[in-house]
């Protein structure tokens, strides 16, 4: 059985720590509280892309330092979107924890959001619904959920569509 230490700090984050030494590696992860069934109407895919913006760059970090550090330092680093939750995580040596502690408050502390990679990112957002609509598998997938859910969130696609990602503006994803 693993022990599981929870903190709670002072701005109300909460921090579980599981310790397992089968490795010296260790994973880091920030589970934010929202995904796209917690958008509104036109924030459709705000959350997904998002995700994709904490990866440009930081007040500390430029655009990719913070996957070359981590890669650089034999890690992955990555995240995903969710119609519940947005995750951010990385797994390194365990020496080089303090990097990824540092790293990962950077990136979903302090974003710069800067206004060029924003819109650069917008494209790649775009080719990713692009892809999914293209996608039998995802298609079909999409349609079960918009006949199930038909009065629910979960009913609209978690990246969102090309019109809410293309043109809402950077103050509005600030």
């Amino acid at each position: 059985i693993k022990m599981v230490q929870k903190f709670h700090l002072s701005n109300k984050l909460k921090v579980l720590l599981v310790e397992n030494h089968k490795a010296p590696v260790v994973t880091i992860q920030t589970w934010v509280k929202t995904g796209s069934a917690d958008e509104v109407a036109g924030q459709e895919g705000l959350s997904h892309f998002i995700e994709h913006l904490l990866f440009k760059g930081t007040k500390k970090y430029k655009v990719g330092e913070v996957a070359k550090l981590i890669e650089g330092a034999g890690g992955e680093l990555n995240a995903y979107t969710s119609f519940d939750q947005t995750v951010f995580y990385m797994t390194l040596s365990s020496q080089y924890v303090d990097l990824g502690l540092d790293a990962m408050s950077e990136m979903v502390g302090r974003p710069l959001f800067d206004k060029i990679e924003v819109d650069n990112e917008r494209e790649v957002v775009i080719e990713e619904i692009k892809r999914s609509n293209d996608s039998p598998s995802r298609k079909s997938s999409q349609l079960l959920f918009e006949s199930v859910y038909k009065n629910y969130p979960y009913n609209r696609p978690v990246i969102g569509y090309d019109h809410i990602v293309n043109n809402t503006p950077v103050e509005k994803i600030k």
